[in-house]
């Protein structure tokens, strides 16, 4: 069951289309994960967000006919990818959140682009253009001005930096990777058994370490899970790989930057978090890198 790209790459509104609404959706689950790991322990957190996000993935796949089997050819390629898309990326965050602040944790996640960039020139060699370079920058800079003071004060958790770095290489990474393997599995499969698998370390650290992890799960709590597991993971995930497939992986990575900046926003709405001059001058460096990688000249080119 090999994935065909020809309709991928025939319409570049798709991909913007999916950036948007992925941004959105990304964005948005940070305070709710905020609001969720206040509940449950960290790593109980995210066992449920893979697994469950990874059973939900390949029911859908299986309903709409794509078969919840892999190929013999992508099981090792599903593995590697799945250490790094899932396990690396949660388990890291997950140390990283332990030793940082959640908000700026997440801010400083989306380094992500970076080692993707490099990864993408390394693996793949994508065209260093200008125009990529420029919107790196801006984009980079909005994650910088993001984390504000808190660069000053790095040398007093330097464990809680370095992990949120290795998540954001890890997933950066991974994503390159992700592109580069040709898939004989359905992506939806491939995604549903990327978390499945990806989901199993986190399982064992949970099961040995965090005893009675419910006990202080509310309703709300209960629903912020859901909307993690069915929105952030299922949603997300196949849309992460779908623009994978639509568009260069630097794009692709570059378009995940507006997500810290949802994520603020929303932050200040529901939680009540401050929004002030850092916050706005995120946003223009932000829209300033987006409009630098997404016009549709660039996009049909690919």
């Amino acid at each position: 069951m090999k994935t065909s790209d020809s309709q991928s790459t025939a319409n570049p509104i798709v991909a913007i289309i999916l950036l948007a609404a992925l941004s959105i959706a990304w964005g948005v689950s940070w305070p709710t994960m905020k609001t969720v790991v206040g509940e449950l322990p960290i790593f109980t957190f995210r066992m449920l967000t893979a697994w469950g996000g990874g059973v939900c993935v390949l029911l859908l796949t299986g309903l709409v006919g794509n078969g919840i089997w892999l190929h013999k050819r992508d099981i090792g390629p599903t593995i590697i990818a799945g250490m790094l898309n899932i396990t690396g990326w949660l388990y890291f965050t997950a140390l990283g959140l332990t030793i940082l602040p959640a908000g700026r944790a997440a801010v400083l996640a989306y380094t992500m682009p970076l080692w993707s960039f490099l990864a993408g020139i390394v693996l793949m060699q994508e065209p260093v253009t200008r125009r990529r370079v420029i919107s790196l920058i801006c984009g980079l800079g909005a994650v910088l001005v993001l984390a504000g003071d808190d660069l000053l004060r790095f040398g007093a958790a330097p464990l809680g930096v370095l992990a949120i770095l290795a998540a954001a290489a890890s997933w950066g990474i991974g994503t390159v990777i992700q592109k580069k393997v040709p898939w004989r599995t359905p992506l939806f499969t491939v995604a549903a058994w990327q978390l499945l698998i990806g989901g199993i370390p986190l399982a064992a650290i949970a099961l040995i370490y965090e005893t009675d992890p419910y006990r202080n799960l509310t309703l709300g709590g209960a629903l912020g899970m859901a909307y993690v597991i069915l929105i952030a993971t299922v949603f997300g995930y196949w849309a992460w790989f779908r623009i994978v497939r639509l568009v260069p992986t630097s794009i692709a990575s570059l378009g995940a930057l507006p997500v810290p900046l949802i994520g603020v926003t929303a932050s200040t709405l529901v939680l009540g978090e401050s929004l002030g001059w850092p916050e706005l001058a995120a946003l223009a460096l932000a829209t300033i890198s987006l409009a630098m990688i997404l016009p549709l000249p660039q996009l049909k080119r690919s």
